[in-house]
């Protein structure tokens, strides 16, 4: 369901839950009184996402043509990440790509995999498209081997380029998997398919150690392509930026899109497959 929320006032930019000064997610946005950050490992998706960078505060989101998306009760701040090519990067390719940079990053180029919108809905990693599949497209056969002479990111640009034009919400929730709101973990996702259809991502999670309820960040791109940005609360002004997960309501509501509870999604750790350079595999389109 889609909501554009215009009841509240905008979050103040410089409450106590916002560094202005702040250029990561950690630094920008503090936890609310009474919550600490949960405990992650150095080397998760959950402490990448923390560290992903911010534009400076009071920066605008740009759709890929280049206008300004205007802040009409939307977004706390914007991510410092680039939208590729063509307006491919919509609300579940950013996702992926989180999801994707992340394991990149860490040298699991064998887990980096995505299903995609054919007739097979396959899965498509990373190493075995660098290395070379046929993709018989419209009739026509394309050859994805990389040249040698590119170096490995820009190969993993091109893959996620590939993904992103055959992806879209639901062959995304093919590669998830259920999770309920008090085991919510940063890099969980709301993820509706019913059109029009949204994913949000959960950026950081903080706890009461009292009481143990949740507070989460989201993030959103949306349609059209669009730079990321970090969402307000325009349910719970003396909350926002931060959602929580002890409201009674099934019901998140976002300023672009109502979730629920049972929308909550967490990337399935797909087992990491050794290129099988004898196997051919054909994908058709």
């Amino acid at each position: 369901m889609v909501v554009l929320c215009t009841c509240a006032p905008l979050v103040a930019q410089h409450s106590s839950m916002i560094d202005p000064m702040g250029y990561t997610v950690e630094a920008r946005f503090k936890p609310p009184e009474g919550y600490k950050r949960i405990e992650v490992e150095t080397t998760s998706f959950a402490h990448y996402l923390r560290g992903l960078r911010m534009l400076s505060d009071g920066a605008s989101a740009i759709y890929h043509d280049g206008t300004v998306k205007p802040n009409h009760n939307i977004y706390a701040g914007v991510l410092d990440l680039d939208m590729g090519v063509e307006g491919l990067q919509k609300e579940a390719q950013f996702c992926m790509r989180l999801r994707g940079e992340y394991l990149f990053g860490q040298g699991q180029y064998a887990k980096i995999a995505f299903t995609v919108n054919n007739s097979s809905r396959k899965r498509v990693s990373y190493v075995e498209w660098a290395e070379g599949l046929e993709m018989i497209i419209n009739d026509q056969t394309y050859w994805t081997k990389q040249p040698a002479d590119i170096d490995r990111y820009r190969t993993f640009r091109r893959y996620l380029e590939f993904i992103f034009t055959y992806s879209d919400i639901t062959t995304l929730l093919a590669d998830v998997q259920s999770v309920t709101a008090r085991d919510i973990m940063p890099g969980d996702m709301l993820v509706q398919s019913a059109r029009p259809g949204h994913v949000v991502i959960v950026l950081d999670v903080a706890e009461n150690p009292v009481t143990g309820d949740r507070v989460f960040l989201l993030a959103q791109s949306y349609r059209p392509a669009q730079t990321p940005q970090v969402l307000i609360n325009p349910a719970d002004n003396t909350l926002s930026p931060w959602y929580g997960t002890s409201i009674t309501e099934d019901k998140i509501s976002t300023p672009e899109y109502v979730f629920y509870k049972r929308d909550l999604r967490r990337f399935r750790d797909p087992v990491a497959t050794p290129p099988s350079p004898k196997k051919k595999n054909v994908f058709y389109f």
